[in-house]
């Protein structure tokens, strides 16, 4: 199934005000490791929905090179260890 994204993806619908408001208390240069759920964390976090999203349809332009997939996005000059 070309152009699908494979495996689970755990959305944070309903769960935005959580993500926004952990991420507006935390500095810049400090990690998170999120949850199964962790896609507004890391938009929160200031990540490239483009580089997310290649990510999610496991593309080698995504932030793991499409090896992490929706619940392993990381990127660490954010400071986010997925």
């Amino acid at each position: 199934m070309k152009g699908t994204i494979k495996g689970m993806l755990h959305l944070c619908i309903g769960q935005e005000a959580v993500a926004a408001g952990v991420m507006s208390v935390l500095k810049k240069d400090e990690y998170i490791v999120s949850n199964h759920r962790g896609h507004g964390h890391f938009i929160a976090k200031g990540a490239d929905i483009r580089l997310m999203m290649a990510e999610l349809f496991g593309k080698s332009t995504g932030y793991c090179k499409g090896k992490g997939g929706s619940m392993h996005i990381a990127d660490l000059d954010l400071c986010h260890l997925g």
